[in-house]
Protein backbone atom coordinates (compact mmCIF):
# COMPACT_ATOMS: atom_id res chain seq x y z
CA UNK A 1 0.00 0.00 0.00
CA UNK A 2 2.90 2.27 0.91
CA UNK A 3 4.77 1.60 -2.19
CA UNK A 4 1.38 2.07 -4.41
CA UNK A 5 1.13 5.30 -2.65
CA UNK A 6 4.54 6.64 -3.26
CA UNK A 7 3.74 5.80 -6.78
CA UNK A 8 0.94 7.59 -7.76
CA UNK A 9 2.88 10.72 -5.99
CA UNK A 10 5.66 10.48 -8.21
CA UNK A 11 3.10 10.44 -11.28
CA UNK A 12 1.25 13.42 -9.99
CA UNK A 13 4.77 15.72 -9.41
CA UNK A 14 5.73 14.55 -12.79
CA UNK A 15 2.71 16.10 -14.28
CA UNK A 16 2.95 19.28 -12.05
CA UNK A 17 6.45 19.26 -13.56
CA UNK A 18 5.60 19.27 -17.05
CA UNK A 19 2.75 22.00 -16.67
CA UNK A 20 5.41 24.00 -15.27
CA UNK A 21 7.39 23.82 -17.89
CA UNK A 22 4.85 23.45 -21.07
CA UNK A 23 3.93 27.20 -19.46
CA UNK A 24 7.40 28.65 -19.22
CA UNK A 25 7.78 27.46 -22.94
CA UNK A 26 4.97 29.44 -23.39
CA UNK A 27 5.91 32.42 -22.20
CA UNK A 28 8.93 32.37 -24.01
CA UNK A 29 7.11 32.30 -27.17
CA UNK A 30 4.99 35.05 -26.60
CA UNK A 31 7.96 37.26 -25.67
CA UNK A 32 9.47 37.01 -29.18
CA UNK A 33 6.78 38.77 -30.40
CA UNK A 34 5.69 42.53 -30.29
CA UNK A 35 2.42 43.96 -29.46
CA UNK A 36 0.65 46.79 -31.12
CA UNK A 37 -2.56 48.23 -30.03
CA UNK A 38 -4.98 49.78 -32.77
CA UNK A 39 -8.85 50.72 -32.54
CA UNK A 40 -8.59 49.03 -29.63
CA UNK A 41 -7.42 45.21 -30.88
CA UNK A 42 -4.41 43.90 -29.79
CA UNK A 43 -2.61 42.58 -33.53
CA UNK A 44 0.51 40.51 -32.69
CA UNK A 45 3.67 41.37 -34.91
CA UNK A 46 5.81 38.14 -35.55
CA UNK A 47 9.77 38.83 -35.37
CA UNK A 48 11.34 37.57 -38.50
CA UNK A 49 12.87 34.56 -38.19
CA UNK A 50 15.98 35.32 -40.50
CA UNK A 51 16.54 38.12 -42.66
CA UNK A 52 15.27 36.85 -46.07
CA UNK A 53 11.86 38.32 -45.46
CA UNK A 54 9.45 40.64 -43.87
CA UNK A 55 6.14 38.56 -42.58
CA UNK A 56 3.06 40.35 -42.81
CA UNK A 57 2.17 42.64 -39.36
CA UNK A 58 5.78 43.45 -38.92
CA UNK A 59 5.65 47.05 -37.24
CA UNK A 60 7.91 50.03 -37.62
CA UNK A 61 8.24 52.66 -36.39
CA UNK A 62 8.92 55.71 -39.18
CA UNK A 63 9.28 59.24 -39.01
CA UNK A 64 8.00 61.68 -41.82
CA UNK A 65 10.69 63.27 -44.25
CA UNK A 66 8.35 66.38 -44.90
CA UNK A 67 5.14 68.05 -43.95
CA UNK A 68 2.05 67.16 -45.10
CA UNK A 69 -1.13 68.52 -45.24
CA UNK A 70 -4.20 70.38 -46.79
CA UNK A 71 -2.78 73.17 -47.62
CA UNK A 72 0.91 71.66 -48.28
CA UNK A 73 -0.09 68.65 -50.20
CA UNK A 74 -2.58 67.44 -53.24
CA UNK A 75 -3.45 64.02 -53.95
CA UNK A 76 -0.96 62.24 -56.09
CA UNK A 77 1.70 63.86 -54.36
CA UNK A 78 4.78 61.74 -53.48
CA UNK A 79 6.11 61.05 -49.37
CA UNK A 80 8.55 59.68 -47.47
CA UNK A 81 9.70 58.53 -44.19
CA UNK A 82 12.88 56.97 -42.65
CA UNK A 83 12.63 54.26 -40.27
CA UNK A 84 13.56 55.59 -36.84
CA UNK A 85 14.41 51.61 -34.84
CA UNK A 86 15.86 48.57 -36.40
CA UNK A 87 13.79 45.96 -37.39
CA UNK A 88 16.29 42.59 -36.03
CA UNK A 89 15.64 38.76 -36.12
CA UNK A 90 14.82 36.88 -33.59
CA UNK A 91 18.47 36.36 -33.36
CA UNK A 92 19.18 39.98 -33.55
CA UNK A 93 20.33 39.94 -37.25
CA UNK A 94 19.81 43.00 -39.09
CA UNK A 95 16.60 43.13 -41.60
CA UNK A 96 15.93 46.62 -42.23
CA UNK A 97 18.45 49.12 -40.81
CA UNK A 98 17.83 52.69 -38.86
CA UNK A 99 17.49 54.95 -41.74
CA UNK A 100 15.72 53.10 -44.75
CA UNK A 101 12.88 54.61 -46.31
CA UNK A 102 9.52 54.07 -47.04
CA UNK A 103 8.10 55.53 -50.06
CA UNK A 104 4.07 56.07 -50.12
CA UNK A 105 1.63 58.49 -51.95
CA UNK A 106 -0.87 60.91 -50.80
CA UNK A 107 -3.99 59.34 -52.13
CA UNK A 108 -7.09 61.45 -50.31
CA UNK A 109 -7.36 65.19 -48.88
CA UNK A 110 -10.28 66.60 -47.51
CA UNK A 111 -9.83 70.62 -45.87
CA UNK A 112 -12.08 71.40 -43.09
CA UNK A 113 -13.38 74.66 -44.23
CA UNK A 114 -16.22 75.43 -41.50
CA UNK A 115 -16.55 74.44 -38.21
CA UNK A 116 -17.00 71.02 -36.97
CA UNK A 117 -15.98 69.75 -40.54
CA UNK A 118 -13.41 67.23 -40.62
CA UNK A 119 -10.23 67.65 -42.34
CA UNK A 120 -8.08 64.65 -43.15
CA UNK A 121 -5.23 63.16 -45.70
CA UNK A 122 -4.65 59.75 -46.51
CA UNK A 123 -1.73 58.53 -47.27
CA UNK A 124 -0.57 54.69 -49.06
CA UNK A 125 3.22 53.20 -48.76
CA UNK A 126 4.42 50.70 -51.67
CA UNK A 127 7.82 50.58 -51.65
CA UNK A 128 10.63 50.11 -49.12
CA UNK A 129 14.13 50.95 -50.02
CA UNK A 130 17.01 49.21 -47.93
CA UNK A 131 20.43 49.59 -48.69
CA UNK A 132 19.40 51.41 -52.44
CA UNK A 133 17.67 48.68 -53.27
CA UNK A 134 13.74 48.65 -53.68
CA UNK A 135 10.95 46.50 -52.61
CA UNK A 136 7.36 46.68 -53.27
CA UNK A 137 5.80 47.28 -49.56
CA UNK A 138 2.27 47.82 -48.48
CA UNK A 139 1.30 49.20 -44.93
CA UNK A 140 -1.10 50.40 -42.74
CA UNK A 141 -0.59 53.23 -40.61
CA UNK A 142 -1.90 52.45 -36.87
CA UNK A 143 -0.67 54.89 -34.80
CA UNK A 144 1.19 58.58 -34.79
CA UNK A 145 3.02 60.25 -32.21
CA UNK A 146 2.84 63.91 -33.25
CA UNK A 147 5.52 65.74 -32.76
CA UNK A 148 6.77 69.06 -34.87
CA UNK A 149 10.03 70.09 -35.78
CA UNK A 150 10.72 72.02 -32.28
CA UNK A 151 9.59 69.48 -30.76
CA UNK A 152 5.91 70.02 -29.38
CA UNK A 153 4.03 67.46 -28.22
CA UNK A 154 0.24 66.70 -29.88
CA UNK A 155 -1.62 69.19 -27.16
CA UNK A 156 0.33 71.70 -28.20
CA UNK A 157 0.86 71.40 -31.30
CA UNK A 158 -3.51 71.01 -30.81
CA UNK A 159 -3.66 74.50 -29.09
CA UNK A 160 -1.66 76.19 -31.36
CA UNK A 161 -3.91 75.90 -34.05
CA UNK A 162 -6.74 76.51 -32.06
CA UNK A 163 -8.49 72.84 -31.71
CA UNK A 164 -10.17 71.31 -29.52
CA UNK A 165 -8.97 67.65 -29.15
CA UNK A 166 -12.21 66.43 -27.86
CA UNK A 167 -13.68 68.60 -31.23
CA UNK A 168 -13.97 65.06 -33.32
CA UNK A 169 -11.33 63.26 -34.60
CA UNK A 170 -8.32 65.08 -32.96
CA UNK A 171 -5.06 66.25 -34.85
CA UNK A 172 -3.41 63.07 -35.90
CA UNK A 173 -5.95 60.09 -35.08
CA UNK A 174 -6.15 57.36 -37.27
CA UNK A 175 -9.45 57.71 -38.69
CA UNK A 176 -11.80 54.53 -39.96
CA UNK A 177 -15.76 53.75 -39.69
CA UNK A 178 -18.46 56.51 -38.86
CA UNK A 179 -15.24 59.24 -38.69
CA UNK A 180 -14.33 58.28 -42.11
CA UNK A 181 -18.10 58.06 -43.44
CA UNK A 182 -18.38 61.26 -42.45
CA UNK A 183 -15.92 62.83 -44.84
CA UNK A 184 -16.10 60.02 -47.59
CA UNK A 185 -18.02 61.70 -49.73
CA UNK A 186 -16.69 65.30 -49.72
CA UNK A 187 -12.69 64.30 -50.04
CA UNK A 188 -13.28 60.93 -51.71
CA UNK A 189 -11.07 59.39 -49.44
CA UNK A 190 -13.58 55.73 -48.81
CA UNK A 191 -12.74 54.93 -52.37
CA UNK A 192 -8.57 55.50 -52.25
CA UNK A 193 -6.19 53.33 -51.03
CA UNK A 194 -4.18 53.90 -47.64
CA UNK A 195 -4.16 54.94 -44.39
CA UNK A 196 -6.52 58.00 -43.43
CA UNK A 197 -5.52 60.58 -40.51
CA UNK A 198 -6.90 63.32 -39.21
CA UNK A 199 -6.08 66.48 -39.28
CA UNK A 200 -8.48 68.43 -36.74
CA UNK A 201 -11.83 69.67 -37.09
CA UNK A 202 -12.83 73.52 -37.71
CA UNK A 203 -11.98 76.23 -39.80
CA UNK A 204 -7.96 75.21 -39.74
CA UNK A 205 -5.84 73.97 -42.78
CA UNK A 206 -3.60 71.49 -40.22
CA UNK A 207 -0.51 69.74 -41.04
CA UNK A 208 1.32 66.39 -40.10
CA UNK A 209 4.61 68.08 -39.30
CA UNK A 210 8.15 67.16 -40.63
CA UNK A 211 9.58 64.45 -38.34
CA UNK A 212 6.14 62.95 -37.06
CA UNK A 213 6.25 59.95 -35.82
CA UNK A 214 4.29 56.89 -37.05
CA UNK A 215 3.98 53.19 -36.68
CA UNK A 216 3.30 51.42 -39.98
CA UNK A 217 2.25 47.16 -40.00
CA UNK A 218 2.95 45.41 -43.00
CA UNK A 219 0.00 44.12 -44.95
CA UNK A 220 2.00 41.88 -47.08
CA UNK A 221 5.36 39.49 -46.77
CA UNK A 222 8.30 40.76 -48.55
CA UNK A 223 10.60 39.20 -49.56
CA UNK A 224 14.45 40.03 -49.18
CA UNK A 225 16.46 37.54 -50.85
Amino acid sequence: MLEQGIHQLGEIMHKLIAGVALVAFAAAGCARTAQVESGGDVVTSPLPSDASSIPIGTTLEVTLDQTLGTSESKVGDSFTASVAEPLNTEGGEVVIPKGAVLHGTVTGLHASERAGDQAAIKLDFDTLTINGQGYAFDAKITNTDLRTEGGDTRDETLKKAGIGAAAGAALGAILGGASLGKIALGGLLGAAAGTAVSLGTGEVQATLPKGTRMTVQSTRMVALR
